[in-house]
């Protein structure tokens, strides 16, 4: 099978919303009209509950087009939250829907008497509502879970509680139709309800996912199980993670060996960064911090001076002992215990152990403010 590449996903997305709307457009309107003709209250909140499905199909559309555009200057991480906008636009339609239903049908049932029977035109457009809107979820819960579209996924369950909604209609215009008119309006009524819980259900997740709520515990498990696996990686620590639309962003502390150089810590995390977006399909990106093992929130890693404040000091003990013109390099590593200092002699040049013993003895009293010397090592350069 081939892969679906982003554009043939986003393709398909805007191809799902635009075939709900043709679908829901004439569908409302025919259950509307034919409701108020016939007399049927479920039937007309059948009607409403299509017609905010096109509302919906609009929003969802614009969405899916707009949220699948490239990060660019002023979204550098994407669009990707358009679609989370859209699902609380679609669950807050929902919402007003369904509670404007109920307090219509309830003002119905107390306040007015009971219609007759309602027509068979009603039972029969409900009936033909649930096969047409149980296909249209079919396929678009299928484009939704191929493409991790959450607001098509919200879209298609929509389709799904009309279709339901559909059914409730049949039951109640049945009833009416059998000499019990109450349950016309008490089916309108149940189908108020089963809107409100279709809003919260997909309206919910979409304000955690905008309020940058993590992902679930199995997904960070996931991640990590993928970067702890990576040879080199020593552990690994403050992995945040949340969602951007369809795919999950986080950034990750990745402990190495701090005997290393930065390139090969640089290599490690990499590795790790790929085997992580290999592992996890929905990680869309991975920003991977390198911190040596031991050296994580100690006063080493925050507040011992930079190299620019250390080297003065360091020479000024090296120059009487040694002479000025042996250092070729100093070499710091900033770790829990303290300050690592390797001084790199210039090639051809040895130092008796006695001088080196004076050497570390002095720097470590030399030193800036902030600055412990854990160990001082005098080596060879390489011939």
């Amino acid at each position: 099978m081939a892969e679906t590449t982003p554009a043939d996903g986003s393709a398909a997305k805007q191809r799902a919303a635009a075939a709900a709307f043709c679908v829901n457009l004439p569908l409302s309107a025919v259950k509307i009209g034919v409701g108020v003709a016939t007399g049927s209250h479920a039937l007309v909140a059948d009607g409403v509950h299509s017609l905010s499905d096109l509302i919906g199909d609009v929003a969802v559309f614009l969405a899916v087009r707009w949220g699948d555009a490239p990060p660019d200057e002023n979204h550098p991480f994407g669009h990707g939250r358009f679609e989370a906008l859209a699902t609380v636009a679609v669950a807050g339609l929902l919402l007003l829907v369904a509670f404007g239903l109920a307090w219509d049908v309830a003002a119905h049932l107390a306040g007015e008497p009971v219609a007759g029977p309602v027509g068979e035109a009603a039972l029969a457009v409900a009936a033909l509502s649930i096969v047409v809107k149980e296909g249209l979820f079919r396929w678009t819960i299928r484009v939704a879970r191929r493409t991790r579209s959450a607001a098509l996924a919200a879209n298609a369950w929509h389709q799904r509680s009309d279709a339901l909604s559909s059914v409730v209609a049949v039951a109640g215009i049945g009833l009416a139709m059998l000499g019990a008119p109450a349950f016309d309006a008490i089916a309108a009524l149940v189908i108020a309800v089963m809107l409100a819980h279709v809003a919260w259900r997909h309206g919910w997740p979409a304000v955690e996912e905008l309020a940058d709520t993590g992902v679930a515990a199995r997904d960070r498990a996931a991640i990590t199980a993928a970067l702890e696996a990576t040879p080199g990686v020593r552990g690994c620590r403050d992995l945040r993670a949340r969602r951007l639309g369809p795919v999950v962003s986080a950034d990750v502390s990745l402990f190495v060996d701090p005997a290393i150089t930065i390139s090969e810590a640089h290599r490690i995390a990499e590795a790790a960064r790929a085997a992580a977006l290999a592992s996890v399909e929905s990680l869309g990106d991975l920003v991977v911090h390198v911190e040596p093992l031991d050296h994580a929130d100690g006063p080493a890693a925050t507040e011992a001076p930079l190299r620019d404040d250390l080297i003065g000091p360091l020479e000024a003990v090296w120059a009487p002992l040694a002479g000025p013109d042996v250092l070729a390099e100093i070499r710091l590593g900033y770790l829990d215990d303290g300050l690592v200092v390797e001084a790199v002699m210039a090639p051809g040049v040895a130092l008796p152990s006695e001088t080196i013993a004076e050497l570390r003895r002095r720097a470590a009293h030399r030193l800036p403010r902030g600055a412990r010397l854990a160990f001082l090592s005098v080596v060879e350069a390489a011939r």
